[in-house]
């Protein structure tokens, strides 16, 4: 999709086109590029591959996303190596921002271009060595959005400050430059808006987080079997780091992240609410709600204090109980909001468990199950279609009837290593992540295959998307969900995790 923002032309950058009519002739009719200043021979030539990536403090927190590109090159460049490619043909540059990004690929572009004339001058062939640009936009990101992970695909606001106009255009015009000079350009997370890309590895987006929770929401509750004369109550959280009222999707990425996850999960929501077997336990969504009234059920959550805050004031009776209302599922968006959702409701008297939804469920299975003894019964209890006691006044919410069954579904993203206690004791019901060690993998099996001229359309895990009206091969895969039933095949044993991570 074309971003109003750069329909305006972007500069020329007068040495690049410069350099790019030298090499124009040598660069004719080949699809690969010069090889880096530093790049060995081998018997087989892979090429060399060249990554461009946001950069990440290094930290020793548990209380951190899976997926950060500290831990995603690395993978990237272990799998390379996999494919046969030498460490010596494989460079990276991390950059903290992207004006920084936008200088270090030009620089990088403009030495390969140079290379490339000067080899053409000596030789009079100019037969460029193969070679693959990733590029993984290093856009800046709130904190709001650094909690979900930096494998996230984020749509850019239509409108930016102009230092950010000059930097997306100069990494555009170095790209087509490199392509010019037979190089080949795959983008990893986020588009270049102007650029042709061989290849676009797509992370999961806003929609598809909040998609997820509410799918898995709907299927855990059994809403397809529900009656509105017993329905589910729940509460959905939209975490930003300020005030909504103030925030402005055109302009805010953080406001059209919250906005995109909450059309992804209304999508799946709104039928039941429509039917009467859903609710809201704090009256803040109904019949009424339409996917762009994401700012009703958006909380600040800069601080645990203030998601504990959003939380009890939304669980609090209005009918003058000192009880908190009952509540079914709470849909946190991310693993910092879970954690604080965890906690709150605790403190406000909420007990038992996830298991306690599926009876056939307990804590000693789930612990037998992740060390390998036993495989879980995850049949649904069954359920009266009938209420045992009538609604309250209001007519969006009932008081709390304390028992072992009261607490919640509460679901997140991010798989944080500090969550994981409450996934296996069922205070949180599922976390989600992107399997990074699968997209290095592709990745690497990509810039193989583009490097050698091979298609890479017909390959089985890669798609078609448009992009700016032009079919680009894609790669991308689904959320990987983890649950206490399944954290030891999806976490534990690929290595994402350990044991002593889950608390065992």
């Amino acid at each position: 999709m074309t971003n109003p923002l750069f329909k305006y032309g972007s500069r020329t950058l007068a040495s690049l086109l410069t350099l790019g009519l030298l090499v124009g002739a040598a660069a004719c009719g080949s699809q690969g590029g010069s090889a880096s200043s530093s790049a060995s021979s081998s018997s087989t030539d892979t090429g060399t591959v060249a990554l461009f990536t946001p950069s990440d403090d290094l930290t020793l927190s548990t209380s951190i996303p899976l997926n950060r590109w500290n831990q995603f090159v690395p993978a990237v460049k272990k799998s390379l190596e996999k494919q046969g490619f030498q460490s010596s043909q494989i460079s990276s540059v991390k950059s903290k921002s992207l004006d920084d990004q936008s200088h270090a690929i030009q620089d990088y572009v403009v030495r390969q271009v140079g290379d490339l004339a000067d080899q053409h001058e000596d030789d009079n062939t100019g037969s460029p060595k193969p070679m693959t640009l990733v590029v993984a936009p290093a856009t800046d990101r709130d904190p709001a959005l650094r909690a979900y992970g930096d494998l996230v695909t984020q749509d850019t606001p239509k409108h930016v400050e102009d230092s950010e106009h000059a930097a997306w255009n100069r990494i555009a015009d170095s790209l087509k430059l490199a392509k010019r000079a037979g190089m080949h350009v795959v983008l990893l997370r986020d588009q270049v808006p102007n650029v042709k890309a061989d290849a676009y590895v797509q992370f999961t987006n806003a929609q598809n987080i909040g998609a997820m929770q509410a799918r898995q929401l709907i299927n855990k509750l059994a809403l397809d079997k529900t009656t509105k004369d017993n329905p589910k109550y729940i509460e959905v959280l939209l975490p930003i780091s300020k005030d909504a009222s103030h925030a402005d999707e055109q302009s805010d990425a953080e406001a059209l992240f919250a906005k995109q996850a909450f059309q992804g999960m209304w999508d799946e929501l709104q039928p039941y609410f429509v039917s009467g077997k859903l609710r809201s336990s704090s009256g803040l969504l109904n019949v009424e709600t339409s996917s762009n009234d994401w700012r009703s059920v958006a909380i600040d959550a800069s601080k645990d204090d203030t998601i504990k805050q959003a939380i009890r004031a939304r669980l609090k009776s209005t009918n003058g109980s000192n009880k908190p209302v009952a509540i079914d599922g709470l849909i946190a968006m991310n693993d910092q909001v879970a954690s604080a959702a965890v906690s709150e409701l605790t403190s406000l008297g909420y007990t038992g468990s996830a298991a306690d939804i599926n009876p056939n469920i307990d804590l000693l299975g789930i612990v037998n199950n992740i060390t390998g003894r036993k495989d879980l019964d995850r049949e649904q209890a069954p359920e009266p279609a009938k209420a045992p006691q009538a609604d309250t006044q209001d007519a969006h919410s009932k008081d709390m009837v304390p028992s072992k069954d009261t607490w919640p579904l509460v679901t997140g993203f991010g798989a944080y290593v500090s969550n994981m206690q409450n996934i296996v004791d069922g205070k949180q019901w599922i976390t989600g992540f992107e399997d990074r060690d699968y997209f290095a993998e592709k990745l690497s099996i990509l810039a193989l295959d583009l490097n050698a001229n091979k298609t890479i359309d017909k390959l089985q895990y890669v798609s078609s998307i448009d992009i700016e009206g032009r079919q680009t091969p894609y790669v991308t895969r689904p959320i990987v969900v983890a649950a206490a039933s399944n954290l030891k095949s999806v976490l534990i044993d690929p290595g994402y995790i350990s044991l002593a991570d889950a608390g065992l």
